[in-house]
């Protein structure tokens, strides 16, 4: 998003998000109080007024008080797949580990699915418990985060390093080699990332 967001808007606007996909309509304030885990409802409806000056939330259609999401923006709700498909028309929904609420624009929902980060092997661009929302795409550029997949394992998220001999998928975390892709093959590429904070 091109706007600057301090962290307790970035929280703020998540729980909005995530609330409204899990329940159809908007959080109070003092839900929103609840869920971030604070004492003031004024605080909250300070975030909540920088939010909406910025265009990233709005108003509820014909009720001008009630807090809702900008008039661009849906959030859908984004299948968490385990062992990854060969593709979006492999039922990726029978993968399905659960869900993440994803604010959706231009997106197309169904081009789009979510995996758990495992390992330090991305360290200190992706952690461990991390979760990636990823593009279905059999191709990548240079240096993008792809989701890789071999046959009969797990897919890897790796970096995607396109060198004279063939692609090769580069860990961040410089404790491990890289590898070629080899017979393996791009599935998607990490176009967003959802981190909870502890």
């Amino acid at each position: 998003m091109p706007q600057t967001l301090t962290p307790q808007q970035e929280n703020i606007l998540k729980l909005v998000r995530a609330f409204i996909a899990d329940h159809g309509y908007a959080p109070t304030v003092r839900e929103l109080c609840r869920l971030a885990g604070l004492r003031s409802p004024d605080t909250v409806q300070y975030h909540l007024d920088n939010l909406r000056a910025k265009g990233l939330l709005g108003s509820a259609p014909g009720k001008p008080r009630t807090l809702g999401l900008a008039d661009c923006e849906r959030v859908a709700l984004v299948p968490i797949l385990g062992r990854v498909p060969a593709g979006p028309s492999a039922g990726a929904s029978a993968f399905a580990d659960g869900h993440v609420p994803v604010a959706v624009d231009r997106e197309d929902v169904e081009s789009l699915f979510a995996l758990k980060v495992k390992g330090d092997s991305m360290d200190p661009t992706l952690l461990d418990g991390d979760t990636v929302v990823v593009r279905w795409q059999p191709t990548a550029r240079q240096n993008d985060i792809v989701v890789a997949r071999f046959e009969e394992e797990e897919a890897t998220v790796k970096r995607l390093k396109l060198r004279p001999g063939g692609a090769v998928l580069v860990p961040d975390n410089p404790r491990y080699p890289p590898f070629p892709l080899a017979e393996g093959r791009i599935v998607g590429k990490v176009i967003s990332l959802i981190r909870r904070l502890h």
